[in-house]
């Protein structure tokens, strides 16, 4: 009972930040001469509603009425696709926000506080935007191939299954050595590593911005760009490979970017609670001076934690530009993706399982948010009513002492006690 009543007062409280944080907003939203009700129904079918969305008990179930034959026919929501679903772009979306979350929640766990990962997304996209067409280039000059259209099918697969490998291989390697600078100025010389990574992500800015404008131009477009990456480095999206003909997937670039994304997550829940390295970093979050003198050697725990963050932002920013851009173009570095990941990652509770629901929903609130201006609602409304909800749930601590208030006056101290006394002698008879 008592593992129940943590996992809902758990469950709850995002729940019920959620809600104040609508609430809060209404008054903002109704101060902007628009009645709130209207605002809510738009965000949320906007970001997570079908086609012909207009309540928000179609967000559930959808009826479509035929114009020919006037039959009304009901369909679950989620799964209803016709001319595209807004959870697929919410999905594409998600896919760099979860690998930054999880990049973040790698560094957070050995008592890093990193937010590094704008910087180690923009050179993970810098590489593989680079690689993505210089690469195939190289491929093709060796084997005498001077047109590419006409190589080979056997040369064309081979290059479709090992270019993308081979790039995000090495976008992962350079955001894992610029997180390590970090590292290893916190170890070696007691650098914080707030500082240093918000240094290093101005850096890593003005070094993208410069390639993208010099070296890495493409032409003298009004917005400076580098060249398209080849179709053999292109992580195709679903609409453009073998589903096709599912209108689910229509408007909306995602691709196998979101296995790479839960395999990522899968790999490190595993590494973090089922292995010793992320047994060493959990206590090195915990207490590094008490993980010192319990034997732990935390310096490795911590370099080993932001070689592992910066490869998954490094990652993020090659799927990215793989899977979606396809180049990368002046501006692509003030997407503040990395940031928003380390929102995430905080939000979920540095949960990975939760980094999934958390960047699904964030994503589909911030696409409803930019498309509430179709609607004559101010899109500014929906930042607003996302900053108060992350405000809310940030409130963790506040919320639960008020659970704690609300149990002590309804069942009193007494019944509180015995179910504590109980859940503790149960948990050491499960011990023994």
């Amino acid at each position: 009972m008592k593992r129940l009543q943590d996992m809902i007062e758990t469950l709850s409280i995002p729940v019920f930040a959620t809600l104040l944080g609508l609430l809060v907003g209404s008054i903002f939203v109704w101060l902007a001469g628009v009645q709130p009700l209207q605002t809510y129904t738009s965000l949320f079918c906007e970001g997570f509603g079908p086609t012909g969305c207009d309540s928000l008990t179609d967000l559930i179930v959808v009826d479509i009425t035929d114009e020919d034959t006037g039959e009304t026919t009901y369909h679950f929501a989620p799964t209803y696709g016709e001319k595209g679903h807004p959870l697929g772009l919410a999905l594409e979306r998600a896919t760099p926000l979860i690998l930054a979350a999880l990049s973040a929640t790698v560094a957070f766990k050995a008592g890093m506080f990193s937010i590094g990962m704008d910087g180690q997304f923009a050179l993970g996209a810098l590489v593989a935007a680079f690689l993505g067409y210089w690469l195939p280039q190289q491929i093709y000059g060796l084997a005498g191939v001077v047109d590419p259209d006409e190589a080979s099918e056997a040369l064309q697969l081979v290059m479709r299954l090992s270019i993308p490998a081979i790039i995000i291989s090495l976008a992962a390697a350079a955001g894992a050595f610029y997180s390590w600078i970090a590292g290893y100025l916190k170890v070696k010389l007691n650098v914080n590593e707030l500082i240093s990574t918000i240094i290093l992500n101005a850096i890593a800015v003005q070094f993208v911005t410069f390639m993208l404008n010099g070296p890495l131009r493409a032409d003298m477009n009004n917005v400076a760009r580098t060249e398209r990456i080849d179709d053999t480095a292109w992580l195709m999206p679903f609409n453009r490979a073998f589903l096709n003909d599912v209108d689910w997937f229509n408007g909306a670039r995602l691709g196998i970017g979101i296995f790479i994304a839960l395999v990522a997550a899968i790999l490190l829940w595993v590494y973090i609670w089922r292995t010793t390295s992320g047994y060493e970093q959990r206590m090195t979050q915990g207490s590094s001076l008490f993980a010192r003198f319990g034997g732990i050697p935390t310096d490795r725990a911590i370099i080993r934690a932001m070689l592992i963050s910066g490869a998954l932002s490094g990652i993020a920013g090659a799927i990215q530009i793989l899977g979606v851009e396809r180049r990368m173009v002046d501006g692509f570095v003030l997407s503040g993706t990395g940031f928003d990941g380390v929102l995430v990652a905080v939000l979920a509770r540095e949960s990975v399982v939760a980094i999934f629901f958390v960047a699904v929903l964030y994503s589909g609130l911030q696409l409803g948010a930019i498309n509430l201006q179709f609607g004559n609602i101010p899109r500014q409304l929906g930042g607003m009513i996302i900053a108060l909800i992350i405000l809310f749930t940030s409130m963790e601590d506040y919320f639960r002492s008020l659970i704690t208030r609300f149990r002590l006056r309804v069942f009193g101290v007494d019944q509180i006690v015995n179910d504590d006394d109980n859940s503790d002698g149960t948990e050491e008879v499960q011990h023994a």
